[in-house]
């Protein structure tokens, strides 16, 4: 456990130093995040009230979620995109601009949208099986956790199989099918049995996360209005850059990956034992 959260936190420092190099990079999460929570006042809050009270489960409600979902998806994946372009292009000694991201995105807007809205189809699937087994009367509390287990196996394994979708659709010029089936070969050949254990950088934003939710904690504990205010103002600001500094540095991530994955060179702002240790595999568990 130490000698991965020591892994982990070699990750971040060597991420962190190629996001120093191009700050610009940070703009992306933020606009992101910036449309996504305006995408969710002017669609989710109105139509919250109309629903107030009524079945949510309503094939009205689903109707709302996927196009929520679409949208939101297409933000998120349209700035993911200039993102990682620019960290490839930092990656391979180029000065990129936040300009050069955006304009890399809009080339590919088509296949952009098509990801979004199968993004957003097996977010609603989920999502939807997520509430039968809810509402479920037959399921008892062990039969409910064992559904939401294999659901969340369902989400990740659906999630380390689309990882190198982005960078196999903008740098390969592939629709998103194809890349799908591109991200998924390079999945196998070189993450098998050691993924989680080795690409673990959210362990140390989650528990930079908790830090923040137990100072929050504290706060609340101290019976004070005032204190609860100002410590809870600041929690959520020091989120909200842990949030932009996780997407920026995990963006830069998958582009060094990719390079690796496609080409076996370690790229030169990443250590090569760190880079070869995360896509160290077993060969004998069936990952070839």
């Amino acid at each position: 456990m130490f000698q991965h959260f020591s892994y982990s936190w070699q990750l971040v420092k060597e991420s962190f130093a190629v996001l120093k190099k191009d700050k610009e990079i940070m703009l992306f999460p933020i606009v992101s995040g910036i449309l996504t929570v305006i995408a969710f006042l002017l669609l989710f809050v109105p139509a919250g009230i109309l629903t107030l009270g009524k079945d949510l489960s309503s094939p009205f409600f689903y109707a709302l979620l996927f196009i929520y979902y679409v949208i939101t998806s297409f933000i998120v994946i349209f700035f993911n995109t200039g993102l990682i372009t620019c960290a490839q292009m930092r990656l391979n000694g180029k000065d990129p601009t936040f300009k050069d991201g955006i304009k890399h995105a809009w080339k590919h807007l088509g296949n952009i949208f098509v990801w979004s809205l199968i993004s957003a189809t097996i977010g609603l699937i989920l999502r939807m099986i997520v509430d039968r087994i809810e509402n479920s009367e037959r399921l008892g509390p062990i039969g409910k956790l064992v559904g939401m287990i294999f659901i969340g196996i369902l989400g990740m394994a659906w999630s380390f199989l689309t990882f190198f979708v982005i960078p196999v659709m903008v740098f390969e010029n592939k629709n998103v099918f194809a890349s799908i089936k591109q991200s998924g070969s390079l999945f196998k050949k070189t993450w098998g049995e050691n993924v989680i254990g080795q690409f673990s950088m959210g362990l140390i934003f989650g528990l930079l996360f908790l830090a923040g939710a137990a100072v929050a904690f504290l706060a609340f504990l101290s019976g004070s209005l005032t204190v609860l205010v100002i410590v809870g103002a600041l929690t959520l600001i020091y989120w909200t850059i842990l949030a932009i500094l996780s997407t920026s540095l995990n963006g830069i991530f998958v582009a060094a990956m990719y390079n690796y994955a496609k080409t076996g060179k370690v790229p030169s702002a990443y250590s090569p034992e760190l880079v070869k240790g995360a896509f160290r595999h077993k060969k004998n568990v069936g990952f070839q």
